[in-house]
């Protein structure tokens, strides 16, 4: 459903999909508040009240499941766990040496517990957390009854919150994502629609629909998540998944012949061709006021259907022509979404398809080599760096201040974490000091304007806490910001507060980054150039992968194997986005890196639409073209494998210094696509995306190392541009089984 929807509560989905953080942050404020009043009500005293507020609030940065039934699970194992560290450290108070000691062992394994996934670096937080409140609270053993009592306070008050006041279940949190991907839907027509209306400041409103599709897409890509931790319902899922992801590559279609319609503009002032765009625009206006998708067409819809049909659609330009096929294909996709609430299984779903030998050999190949392999060494890798910044952080850190050595300790752990090269760390905790230093002005502040008055000091830290969480986790400066001012706020509240200890936190907070960064310098170093590199081979093994399940033959996979496929490339895309993120940083001071590094990510997300609308569009393609479509196709994907092949070989082996080439000019992916050259031929559209595909890689390979040979081709000839080479027959003979596609079979 695409309705036209302007309550704030739709807005609040578009901008947090699925009202996630939202969610989250109510349940932190609502869970840290609830304990706070049982520990008061029942007499508890000041250290107990600081170890209920800190554990109510860990439970809820820790834990990162989007399933609800993971997320107690986690709650439930982390419990334990919390007061198996609080107690050690509370027994280890007593001797620094050992505790310390201790800490840089608790430390080790929560980083290695990291190659679990999510639940592995929750479980990590709650265990470095616990001990980390013992050594804040000068823990003794004698008051470990009432610290274990407040700890299980806590979570059972967190348990409480989350089942009664704030309950998420599978299908709701579904539903919410949903409004989501309505919203931004939403958005993505309106921008495309006032585009093609108006034809003016193109570039402008090109950036801005670039952003609403980045928007829409990582909106999916929630909804793909969820659907694979959700593992129940398999069926409903799959007939979701595949209609979500046709409706994302739709209208992804539809903006990028849009801007290329709007960017050719022939016969601008020609009367024919502003009814043509007039009627596109209200075309796309009919989806944005339907009210509800899947239901029976109205008298209206008919003669809509009537007026703007193929035979009487207004004379216009090609590139318009595409953008009516465009909006058909849009609609055609929506309807069969269906309306919000129809998520649930109705009598009339489709059963689910069986996994095949190939789906099945798919998801082991993509999960186990990345999962059980590159995790593995990587957590290894990081423990090391993690526990000999933490030990660096500890010995200056308590040369600073003895009694404070853990602000320093703290710092140096989170600057690794979801981190993986120098660079990253780096960036980690220049974000972390800037949040820490203007935290502490503000916090000083807000205490100094508050005074004694314990409820409104109460009430100002429950909102910093509420602000930590809602704020997205890219904004980690800000994130930090709300944490530092929550520290001063609760130094008042406890009647410790004073500028010396504000100014400490900076100063150890400055040491913690600092032994985090040496750490990652000389401690099995990982620079951005090689996290970057093995990010993009996963990509093009992904992408290697996808292109065997999509162009694979009969019984090679299902639809909804080609778009989970799609959505591992989607994952790998992001990975190498972030990995690349200190190069494409603004602040960057080497420009030309900078913007080879950008030219390299706007390639890959012009290969990922690409493959996206290959898995969209392989089980729908049409009948009656036999054996040469056959032929073609076979032919095509064997071209484009080989490409893949050539390109992990480049990016294997490299030059490692930078090549002298000009820098490219930087645009962004939608541009890039709408330059391509226009599909003559769109009843072929599978056999279109491989060779739009297959040029963007060999655009690529001229990208990562302009000296190396083209792939299948003579080193000094070179491709004009991105767009696609003519759909001609093709040179050479298929030599694997599994590129045949026979179309017949498809339809």
């Amino acid at each position: 459903m695409v309705a036209r929807t302007e309550s704030l509560w739709d807005r609040f989905a578009a901008i947090d999909p699925g009202l996630i953080r939202l969610t989250s942050a109510m349940r932190a404020v609502l869970g840290a508040a609830a304990t706070l009043a049982v520990l008061t009500a029942l007499q508890g005293s000041d250290t107990a009240l600081l170890a209920g507020g800190f554990t109510a609030m860990v439970t809820s940065l820790a834990i990162s499941d989007l399933h609800p039934r993971n997320q107690f699970i986690t709650l439930g194992i982390g419990a334990p766990l919390s007061l198996a560290a609080l107690t050690v450290g509370a027994v280890l108070t007593p001797y620094p040496t050992a505790a310390k000691t201790l800490f840089l062992l608790l430390i080790h394994l929560a980083v290695r517990a990291r190659r679990f996934g999510a639940r592995g670096l929750g479980l990590g937080i709650f265990g470095f957390m616990a001990f980390f409140l013992s050594q804040f609270a000068q823990a003794r053993v004698v008051q470990l009854p009432q610290l274990g009592a407040a700890v299980l306070v806590a979570f059972g008050a967190v348990a409480t919150v989350w089942y009664c006041a704030g309950p998420r279940t599978a299908y709701g949190v579904l539903t919410r994502l949903r409004r989501a991907f309505d919203g931004r839907l939403y958005d993505v027509l309106r921008d495309t629609a006032s585009m093609i209306a108006t034809g003016q400041d193109v570039h402008t409103r090109s950036r801005a629909l670039e952003r609403r599709l980045d928007r829409l897409h990582a909106s999916v890509l929630l909804i793909e998540d969820f659907l694979d931790e959700r593992a129940v319902d398999r069926a409903t899922d799959d007939l979701l998944l595949r209609h979500v992801s046709r409706a994302e590559v739709a209208a992804q279609r539809l903006a990028v012949l849009t801007v290329r319609a709007a960017r050719t503009r022939p016969g601008l002032n020609d009367p024919g061709e502003r009814t043509a765009r007039q009627r596109l625009a209200g075309r796309i206006q009919v989806l944005l006021h339907r009210p509800t998708m899947g239901t029976a067409p109205s008298s209206e819809h008919y003669e809509e259907q009537r007026e703007d049909g193929p035979a009487r659609r207004p004379a216009g330009s090609a590139h318009l022509r595409d953008c009516f096929r465009a909006v058909d294909e849009l609609t055609a996709a929506l309807e069969a979404l269906g309306p919000r609430v129809g998520l649930r299984p109705e009598c009339g779903t489709p059963p689910r398809e069986p996994a095949t030998p190939r789906r099945q050999a798919f998801a082991v190949e993509r999960r186990g080599e990345r999962d059980t392999g590159s995790l593995k060494r990587a957590a290894t890798r990081q423990a090391s760096q993690v526990t000999v910044a933490s030990a660096l952080a500890i010995v200056g850190g308590h040369l600073l201040s003895p009694h404070l050595w853990y602000w320093a300790v703290a710092a140096s752990w989170v600057v690794f974490i979801k981190n993986e090269s120098t660079g990253e760390v780096l960036l980690q905790g220049l974000r972390r000091l800037t949040g820490t230093v203007v935290g502490v002005v503000v916090g000083y502040g807000l205490a100094a304007l508050v005074g004694g008055d314990g409820p409104l000091l109460l009430v100002l830290l429950l909102v910093c806490m509420f602000g930590m969480f809602y704020t997205p986790s890219v904004a980690y400066w800000a994130v930090t910001f709300f944490l530092t001012c929550m520290l001063s706020l609760l130094l008042a509240l406890l009647g410790t507060f004073s500028t010396h200890v504000l100014l400490l936190r900076v100063e150890e907070t400055a040491l913690g980054v600092a032994c985090g960064i040496l750490a990652a310098v000389l401690v099995l170093p990982t620079t951005v150039r090689r996290a970057s590199d093995e990010e993009l081979i996963n990509f093009l093994l992904v992408l290697h992968h996808l292109l065997r399940a999509t162009t694979g033959s009969p019984g090679a996979g299902t639809s909804t194997s080609w778009v989970r496929a799609a959505h591992d490339l989607d994952q790998a895309l992001q990975s190498f986005g972030k990995a690349s993120s200190p190069l494409t940083h603004p602040l960057n001071p080497q420009r030309g890196r900078r913007d080879r590094a950008r030219h390299l990510v706007e390639l890959l997300e012009a290969a990922a639409y690409h493959a996206r609308s290959l898995a969209a569009t392989a089980g729908r393609s049409p009948a009656g073209q036999g054996a040469e479509c056959a032929t073609r196709l076979t032919a095509a994907a064997d071209r484009a494998q080989a490409t893949v092949t050539q390109l992990i070989r480049i990016a294997h082996h490299r030059p490692g210094i930078a090549s002298r080439a000009a820098r490219p000019r930087v645009t962004r992916a939608l541009s890039l696509l709408s330059d391509e050259r226009r599909m003559r031929r769109p009843d072929q559209r599978l056999l279109l995306h491989i060779d739009h595909l297959d040029a963007t890689l060999i655009a690529l390979a001229r990208a990562l190392d302009p000296l190396a040979p083209e792939p299948g081709r003579a080193p000094g000839r070179r491709p004009h541009g991105i767009g696609p080479r003519p759909a001609t027959p093709f040179r050479g003979t298929c030599t694997s089984a599994a590129a045949a596609v026979p179309c017949a079979h498809r339809a």
